[in-house]
């Protein structure tokens, strides 16, 4: 049985690296100039951004830079932007996707940068958010984030440091008694403000993403997003899309007021998303 495993897996290896291959010509092919504009992918963590980028990267329009990804991140945080100018230089596709979503402060800094380029914001609602990131990453990595966010005034974010109205709401969230569930609720506030307090809400080379929408409603979804993103929508970018995730486990305990103040943002952000479906595509 550990022999057929290990012949499964190079199997999918090979598989994989034909795929890439066969990506990498046709790019090459339909795009002989070489133009890339470059799409950033930012918001909350597990907020659905995973699933996003696959089905983004199963399009021939695509270079995908994950997170994980050595040649565009360094510990899940984007290289110096010189390094990303390479990159988007040197590919071959259309579109070239990054997934820079610890450095969402960056985001602006990213727009001035690339005047072409598109930014797709993730946001998804907290109490599954909440549960995700405890299950996949332990119950005290949320909190411990903020715990240092407060105790060296946001040093994490030294290369884009946060609007002064956002680490002034965090702060007046935290206590230090918080629960490792509350941590991570504050996590979710402080990512998702950032929406607003960057205003990208006020530029339309930004587009806000639901993932309770994208997943119940795939087709209409992907659609716009295809549009956005200027390239034609396929069927292959709804494949394997399923929403049984949304709401799946019950909803963790966190304070009343901090769950009333994610409520009215995530509230805010979904009123803003139905707004954006009357607005232009960007020129």
């Amino acid at each position: 049985m550990r022999g057929l495993g290990r012949l499964r897996y190079w199997q999918s290896q090979w598989q994989k690296n034909q795929t890439r291959m066969r990506k990498a010509l046709w790019q090459r092919v339909h795009n002989p100039d070489g133009r890339s504009r470059p799409v950033f992918l930012v918001g909350c963590g597990r907020s659905g951004t995973s699933m996003l980028v696959w089905q983004l990267d199963k399009l021939w329009q695509v270079e995908l830079f994950n997170e994980n990804h050595p040649a565009a991140f360094d510990q899940f945080r984007l290289r110096p932007l010189s390094v990303i100018d390479t990159l988007i230089e040197q590919s071959h596709a259309p579109l070239v996707v990054f997934k820079p979503i610890l450095d969402t402060c960056q985001t602006r800094n990213l727009l001035n940068r690339y005047p072409d380029a598109r930014v797709i914001f993730a946001f998804r609602h907290y109490d599954d958010v909440i549960n995700s990131s405890l299950k996949k990453f332990g119950i005290e990595n949320r909190i411990n984030h903020v715990r240092r966010w407060m105790a060296d005034d946001f040093g994490e974010f030294a290369v884009a440091p946060p609007p002064e109205q956002t680490k002034a709401y965090i702060r007046s969230r935290w206590h230090a008694d918080r629960t490792p569930e509350e941590g991570a609720a504050i996590y979710w506030l402080f990512y998702n403000r950032l929406y607003f307090d960057l205003q990208l809400d006020q530029n339309p080379r930004v587009r806000l993403v639901q993932y309770e929408k994208l997943v119940t409603e795939p087709h209409r979804e992907f659609r716009r997003l295809a549009q956005f993103l200027e390239i034609p929508f396929t069927e292959r970018l709804v494949e394997g899309v399923f929403a049984s995730s949304v709401g799946r486990n019950p909803a963790p305990q966190i304070d009343g007021q901090l769950r009333a103040d994610c409520e009215a943002l995530y509230q805010q952000l979904s009123e803003r998303v139905v707004m954006e479906t009357a607005v232009p595509q960007p020129a």
